[in-house]
């Protein structure tokens, strides 16, 4: 008799070969549900009812956009730049992209230097964004990028407020596709998506997935995490990131379930926040999709009368989560958390704890079916798998094409004895902002260009919200005026991604060094980690010594005269558990 686990990758690899592109997924589910809502936008955050697309018409939609973008020249080489909010024409943008072209979603907070970098970098012919709205300055910052990059031809307007006549209508692009009928999916092993990874200055670098990377992490997500065909799945998690792309609206969607939009800005927007838990009751909601930073911005929303009745449970990604971020969220909610590990490269997926009713341990879940998992030299993760993507397109070419199929995450872990997943730390040196991923050397780049620094050295920062934050340290010339607020002004203007610029910039005479000569950036971590641990327990112990000797940064001394009685030890240690940190015995 065949295992359990070879019966679930025979069945998904089944699937994969019979729909392997995200057009032909599509087209299996709408004509098994092509009445059922699969996707509701909610216009607003004050229970004015959701404005509701079902299956049937999303595929339509993408057929005819489908069509439109090959009428104007998109070939399946081109890049089609989608930058738009929570929106209902996003799905259809990204889905008609991938299947025409290119998908390449892009990040709403990019200054109009770096979309024009990454549009050229994506041989970008068409893009999709949005009309003036008062909460987004997107449309000027995107007008100004496309006019640094002369590759672009036509840039499609969605209205999300005063229509203008700048740009070529949603309505109008959607007419160019009438009548052409069905679109052939393509070829299933081209690259069909664009996600950007990793800088956050200089030349951009773009992870590539093919249309079958896409359905196969996709198809993987829902088998491991357990999605169901009538779950309703609320997300404010962004298309331009794998965790919102793959993570919730793929799998949601491959499954026949309903996504949820609440309002353009979705968890960007107080009014949602504010009345959080009401909206979640009033669209019967059944999984949230989340990441650490939403849950922080959650989990002190007023309940109220809520009664969660359809809740199941909550998906996080992207980041590390702090065990005390989870209790808190499970005791707000009364449903469990289930974390899911995965990355750029693998189309967001490597191992996930089921949303099953069950509380889990702190953990990232087994490895989903049809994931190779193995321990590399020193403990690093690597992965193989048909999610696994086909290398970075950079301005030199494409790199880091997985040449045995097995990508190096640069992740370290352990199997727990359930057969858990457990990430323990990271090989590289990298800041992970609310699932941001922030390379520290580019930021040492740019300081290193201010006239006053000699040396720089960026590393992270525990924070209560966004999991890390990054900090600078630098050390000044000889002879130099270097000051804190000056570097922190250079380094911000020349960084296109706000939160990779650093919240903190530390002027210090020497930078640590270790026996060969590097910065030891170990010690400054401790340093950062002392920095914040000193402030958050200003008020509550105050004159508190602070000392910090695990080379994690992780463990913290923390004594006051006369000691910590036990009251007062009970609250720095859940002080310390928000950042991530745990008090130390001396």
């Amino acid at each position: 008799m065949m295992p359990e686990t070879d019966r679930r990758g025979a069945a998904l690899l089944a699937r994969l070969d019979a729909t392997p592109t995200p057009l032909a997924l599509l087209d299996r589910v709408a004509a098994a549900r092509p009445a059922h809502p699969a996707l509701e936008y909610l216009p607003d955050a004050a229970g004015t009812p959701a404005v509701a697309v079902p299956y049937d018409r999303l595929l339509a939609d993408v057929h005819r956009a489908a069509a439109a973008l090959r009428r104007l020249g998109i070939g399946p080489d081109d890049g089609v730049a989608i930058l738009l909010p929570f929106v209902p024409q996003v799905v259809t943008a990204v889905l008609a992209a991938a299947t025409a072209g290119i998908a390449f979603p892009v990040n709403l907070l990019l200054s109009a230097e770096a979309i024009a970098a990454q549009l050229r970098l994506a041989r970008v012919r068409v893009v999709v964004t949005m009309g003036p709205h008062p909460a987004l300055d997107v449309r000027a910052r995107v007008a100004a990028a496309v006019a640094d990059a002369p590759g672009v031809a036509t840039v499609v307007e969605v209205p999300v407020g005063p229509e203008t006549t700048e740009a070529l209508g949603w309505a109008a692009f959607l007419a160019l596709g009438e009548g052409a009928g069905k679109v052939a999916p393509g070829d299933a092993d081209r690259v069909a998506a664009f996600i950007h990874t990793g800088g956050t200055t200089g030349a951009p670098k773009l992870a590539q997935l093919s249309s079958r990377n896409l359905v196969a992490a996709t198809l993987m997500v829902a088998a491991g995490s357990g999605i169901q065909p009538d779950d309703r799945v609320l997300t404010g998690l962004p298309l331009f990131h794998v965790g919102g792309l793959v993570d919730v609206l793929l799998a949601a969607l491959s499954e026949g379930a309903t996504v949820i939009f609440p309002t353009a800005t979705a968890l960007r927007n107080p009014a949602v926040v504010g009345r959080f838990w009401e909206i979640v009751d009033e669209t019967r909601t059944s999984l949230i999709g989340s990441v650490p930073t939403i849950l922080a911005a959650i989990v002190d929303a007023p309940r109220g009368s809520s009664t969660l009745a359809t809740l199941r449970g909550l998906l996080t990604g992207g980041s590390p989560l702090a065990p005390e971020l989870a209790k808190r969220v499970e005791a707000v909610s009364g449903r469990p958390v289930s974390q899911l590990y995965g990355m750029t490269e693998t189309g967001g997926i490597v191992a996930v704890q089921p949303v099953d009713g069950r509380f889990h341990d702190h953990a990232v879940g087994p490895p989903v079916p049809l994931m190779q998992v193995e321990m590399g030299a020193g403990g690093e993760i690597r992965v193989a798998g048909p999610n696994v993507f086909q290398g970075y397109l950079t301005e030199a070419g494409v790199e880091g094409a997985p040449a045995d199929g097995w990508f190096a995450s640069g992740d370290l872990g352990d199997v727990l004895p359930s057969g858990e997943l457990r990430i323990t730390g990271r090989a590289k040196d990298v800041i992970i902002r609310s699932g941001h991923n922030i390379d520290p050397v580019l930021i040492e780049e740019v300081a290193h260009r201010h006239p006053a620094v000699a040396q720089a050295a960026a590393v992270a920062m525990p924070d209560d919200y966004a999991g890390e934050l990054p900090v600078l340290y630098v050390m000044p010339r000889a002879g130099a005026d270097c000051r804190a607020e000056d570097v922190a002004a250079f380094v911000a203007a020349a960084i296109a991604e706000p939160p990779a610029r650093p919240r903190h910039v530390f002027v210090v005479p020497d930078l640590p060094l270790t026996p060969l000569g590097k910065i030891a950036r170990f010690r400054l971590r401790q340093d950062a980690t002392l920095h914040r641990v000193r402030a958050a327990l200003a008020d509550i112990a105050p004159g508190a010594e602070v000392y910090c000797t695990d080379p994690a940064a992780r463990e913290v001394v923390v004594e006051v005269p006369g000691g910590l009685d036990e009251a007062r030890r009970a609250t720095v240690i859940t002080v310390l558990a928000r950042l991530g940190l745990i008090l130390a015995e001396e």
